[in-house]
């Protein structure tokens, strides 16, 4: 229905409601007249958050829509729900721009792996297939198809696994999980489009300070100093007990993990903050800066941690997680002298709205504790679950044939060789891979920081290398003297999953392991390259002198991983020598 009325409240503040024709306009929603309201910027229909979501409630109850015409926001689909909530959290004391210049506002976002950011660049065009999320696209790229750069967003990216450091500049992407901190990582968080429609939503310079490193849990890495120290259970260290585990020793490791990472992203936060020119050139030091928000965005850790939180039935089991949370809250805002800084609960949504209900609901919790009403607000992500995707699964089996068969292993841990994986991919040389030649050397750690007391199921790490060894992994560097053999490489006998991996080379003595060959292929129009690393536990693999893969965690199965090479890695393959290396340490397969 097409009204010939306007509702103009011209001169009117957006931070009330108390407004005539505002008021006109909730009357005749009520009356049944409106079916979808336009607003040329969302701030013209209420900067409260409170507000905001009463609005929202009586737009839903009467199935009137809501419309940014400036924004590209739209109510009627389920992402643009998602981000209005998320910014109108932030929304709810911005001041209406004006002429003067005003202190640059910080936004902080912390968490793990789903506040790194997996998206790889390359499936931006994915999201322009789908009309819902098509707009989107849009704001995320420039005229030229690159990822856009936001000229007034700013961000500092604090992360690391072994070696801490920090990324920073105008926003774009890259900004998401990263094997160099300070190198872009081909990938995206929350960061990238929370800045750009931050940025649309306030029209002023945005300042992002994030720091997010995967793996990382609330009770203890991100425990906050309020919360006090990690206390095992009784049945934790009965646990312990009988498995010979010290207690003493398990202890002091865990008080020296406890809150580590809360205090790295108050150090790098601050850091940021004693010299914002260093990160956003255009910072007006004369208005100075404002912390205008904190988003959190975490959980898997602490969802899977059956120690800390015991218990599968019993539905208040998370209940912990709401105390470390609202401590951590009110720590943030201490650490930071912002009393009520407005606070974003990112609620994990893995599996969708029938999943992992009880963890989401203690996640949720704070937000609704009167301390923090008005202020702290969870964002459920769960209804956004892809479920399409979800339906097509089923589907991929034939993906996983072409990605994964190129080498099947028989019971005996040879390669199938009735697999028939030359259907999908070939050599990029003429010699098979179990028949190609390496080159390899073991070594132990030197340090002492570098060794292990004693034998743990997860050892990956990385070592300082003796000198002759620094440029292992460079073309031209001398292996003539190393040992050479086929792959596998191991020791004894690796029997695990019905299967038994038979070592066609023996490792050596040492914990550690280099490997090299060479590939002599001279046809690289292939459409894709990938690598199939057959491996217990972590490794580097570098490819012409190139860092391209890290695997961090382990693969206790008899299994050969997939390593697809993207566009920029391909190109590494295009130098006139051609040598793929591999650095491998995983822990020493025992004899059986």
């Amino acid at each position: 229905m097409c009204l010939d009325e306007r509702y103009d409240d011209g001169g009117f503040s957006g931070g009330t409601i108390d407004r005539p024709a505002f008021a006109r306009l909730m009357a005749d929603v009520e009356a049944g007249l409106i079916d979808c309201i336009v607003v040329y910027k969302i701030d013209r229909l209420s900067r409260s958050l409170i507000d905001f979501t009463r609005i929202m409630e009586i737009l839903e109850r009467h199935n009137v829509s809501l419309v940014s015409v400036t924004q590209q926001f739209n109510t009627t689909n389920s992402m643009g729900r998602l981000t209005l909530n998320i910014l109108f959290s932030f929304a709810q004391f911005e001041r209406e721009i004006s002429v003067l210049a005003e202190p640059l506002k910080v936004y902080i976002l912390a968490g793990q792996s789903n506040m790194e950011g997996h998206a790889q660049v390359s499936t931006f065009d994915y999201i322009g297939k789908d009309p819902k999320t098509a707009p989107l696209l849009e704001e995320m790229r420039s005229p030229d198809g690159t990822p856009r750069v936001c000229e007034n967003v700013w961000i500092s990216y604090f992360t690391g696994w072994e070696t801490f450091g920090e990324g920073y500049g105008k926003l774009t992407a890259g900004y998401g999980a990263r094997e160099d901190p300070a190198k872009d990582g081909g990938k995206i968080g929350p960061e990238f489009t929370f800045g750009i429609y931050v940025h649309k939503l306030a029209n002023e310079p945005i300042l992002l300070i994030k720091t997010a490193w995967g793996g990382k849990s609330l009770n203890t890495d991100f425990r906050p100093p309020s919360a006090g120290p990690y206390r095992f259970s009784k049945d934790q260290l009965d646990s312990f007990a009988k498995r010979g585990v010290d207690s003493e020793q398990a202890k002091a490791e865990k008080a020296e993990a406890t809150g580590r990472y809360y205090r790295l992203m108050m150090e790098h936060v601050k850091h940021v903050l004693g010299d914002v020119k260093r990160v956003c050139p255009a910072y007006d030091e004369k208005e100075g800066c404002e912390i205008a928000g904190f988003v959190w965005f975490q959980g898997w850790n602490d969802m899977v941690d059956g120690g800390t939180y015991p218990d599968r039935n019993d539905p208040d089991r998370y209940a912990l997680y709401s105390e470390l949370l609202a401590h951590f809250i009110r720590d943030v805002r201490k650490d930071l002298g912002v009393p009520d800084m407005r606070f974003v609960i990112g609620v994990m949504g893995v599996g969708g709205s029938g999943e992992q209900v009880a963890f989401r609901k203690a996640m949720a919790a704070p937000a609704s504790m009167p301390e923090f009403k008005g202020n702290v607000i969870a964002v459920e992500t769960a209804p956004f679950w892809d479920f399409d995707i979800v339906e097509v699964q089923p589907r991929q089996a034939e993906y996983n044939r072409i990605i994964d068969t190129a080498h099947v292993m028989t019971a005996e841990g040879l390669i199938d060789e009735d697999s028939r994986w030359e259907d999908c991919w070939r050599p990029i040389d003429n010699a098979r891979p179990e028949d190609r030649t390496w080159r390899f050397i073991s070594l132990d750690a030197e340090r002492q920081e570098d060794k292990r007391k004693e034998y743990t199921d997860r050892r990956f790490r990385d070592i300082a290398l003796p000198e002759e060894l620094k440029n292992w992994h460079s073309p031209g560097f001398d292996v003539s003297h190393w040992a050479q053999g086929a792959a596998p490489l191991g020791k004894g006998q690796w029997k695990r999953g019905g299967k038994t991996v038979k070592n066609n080379s023996q490792w050596g003595e040492g914990e550690f392991l280099l490997m090299r060959t060479t590939l002599n292929g001279d046809n690289l129009d292939y459409a894709a390259y990938r690598l199939s690393i057959l491996a217990r536990q972590g490794f580097h693999v570098y490819l012409n002198g190139h860092k391209i893969h890290t695997y961090i965690w382990w693969k206790n199965e008899p299994y050969y991983r997939a390593i697809p090479l993207t566009e920029q890695e391909t190109q590494y393959l295009e130098r006139r020598e051609r040598v793929g290396r591999l650095r491998e340490r995983p822990v020493r397969p025992r004899s059986e």
